[in-house]
């Protein structure tokens, strides 16, 4: 931006020496000169909405960036750290939380690298379930199965 004030200083300073010269070809040097100067400020122009335009495109990326991790740490808090057996830990969608959806897991490798990947149940055998994630792939066999309490459910107390 300074370069390209510069520039046109310098053309506006040629445009004042061209009206006090009478010599024509002198003043043709001065008007090559003063094109020159102007092209070379249209240039700088150019640069600078070039640069001003990347620059805007890069905010708007942030701007995305920022609003998907502000959502993404939004849905976090919905859920919490659950152990099934044998250690194997996944998130759990929270009761209070659910909003009408069902109880749900949520791998924790993916949910650590900010993916919501729900644990999807191959099946019981012999008391102990499967659990796929098709996010990364991973294999997680728990035993002691227990179905999760429905959203609605209260603790039975005898």
């Amino acid at each position: 931006m300074a370069d390209s004030l510069g520039t046109l200083k310098t053309a506006y300073d040629l445009a004042k020496d061209l009206v006090n010269l009478a010599d024509a070809t002198a003043r043709q040097g001065k008007v090559a000169e003063l094109q020159r100067q102007i092209l070379d400020a249209q240039g700088d122009a150019i640069a600078a909405n070039q640069e001003r335009l990347a620059l805007m495109e890069t905010i708007g990326k942030l701007e995305k960036d920022v609003a998907r991790l502000e959502a993404w740490e939004a849905e976090k808090r919905r859920y919490g750290l659950q152990e099934l057996p044998p250690g194997v830990f996944v998130r759990v969608l929270q009761p209070a939380m659910a909003n009408g959806e069902p109880i749900h897991r949520l791998c924790a490798k993916c949910y650590e690298d900010g993916k919501k990947s729900i644990l999807q149940s191959a099946g019981i055998i012999r008391g102990q379930e499967t659990l796929n994630c098709h996010g990364c792939g991973a294999r997680m066999v728990v035993g002691n199965y227990q179905a999760p309490p429905p959203a609605n459910a209260r603790p039975w107390r005898g």
